[in-house]
């Protein structure tokens, strides 16, 4: 009830842009460094109808003023497990992310066996009165079936019905589209599908649309991100913006592209 109850507070707060955000606090530093005046994180993000990741921090660090949902995020199920059983996170911690993808940090049970993590998370999240957030990744998709055809990796992932297994058990589903928006048809397609999709099992999900200024280091613009978001905004309950750096979480993305997020977002203010 008290998760319920929270999210019927999330859909009662829009941002300027009536749209929810998920953003890192890390993407906000870069933006205020091409923003000095703060205004655009202030506008977009510090809303309660808005998550921030920090961490395992909970909100310290954030502006003052700011009444957005701090969330935590793990890799695999068993550091999360650990995190929660061993009260590691702060109070101030009120949503979750299980970020399983095919790489390092997620174990490879894990990442064969998605229907029963994202279960396993969903109690263990829910049983410490926390939101559940599932993010599971495109990249799974050449784990679970080796041999998807190159580039059909979206499509995939919709027939093999990954949408449902995370959504099933979420509070709130993201898609993690953000490396096909280069393609606005594909994108298109693929938020939309996998939307469908996740309200099929779970009608009172909150979904959400990944995008990236720069994902595995493409160039991207923030025209591009906007028509992308024109494209599903009516599918979806917001995106998660990130501004990626190059790093042992992202090999390929080289240097963060802040200015690509700000004209995003002043394309949204308009």
């Amino acid at each position: 009830m008290r998760i319920l109850l929270a999210l019927a507070l999330y859909a009662a707060c829009a941002d300027a842009a009536d749209l929810r955000w998920m953003i890192s606090m890390s993407a906000t530093r870069h933006l205020d460094r091409v923003d000095p005046s703060h205004a655009l994180s202030r506008r977009f993000f510090e809303s309660p109808g808005n998550f921030v990741v920090n961490g395992k921090k909970g909100s310290d660090g954030f502006p003052e003023g700011w009444h957005c949902v701090p969330a935590a995020t793990f890799s695999s199920y068993a550091a999360l497990q650990q995190a929660l059983g061993k009260a590691e996170l702060p109070a101030a911690v009120k949503a979750i992310i299980y970020d399983n993808e095919s790489w390092q940090f997620t174990p490879s049970e894990e990442q064969h066996h998605l229907d029963r993590f994202e279960k396993l998370a969903a109690d263990a999240i829910h049983k410490h009165g926390r939101t559940f957030i599932a993010t599971p990744a495109a990249d799974l998709v050449p784990v679970l079936n080796p041999k998807v055809q190159k580039g059909g990796r979206y499509d995939e992932y919709l027939r093999l019905g990954v949408a449902k297994s995370a959504a099933r058990y979420a509070d709130v589903y993201e898609i993690q589209a953000q490396g096909s928006e280069n393609n606005l048809a594909l994108y298109t397609r693929f938020v939309k599908g996998a939307a469908a999709q996740a309200r099929s099992v779970n009608p009172r999900v909150l979904i959400f649309a990944g995008l990236s200024t720069n994902p595995s280091g493409k160039k991207i613009t923030g025209q591009q991100l906007f028509e992308a978001i024109q494209a599903t905004r009516a599918d979806v309950d917001g995106y998660w913006l990130n501004i990626p750096a190059g790093g042992a979480y992202c090999p390929k993305c080289g240097e963060p592209q802040p200015q690509v997020a700000v004209e995003l977002l002043r394309l949204l203010g308009e």
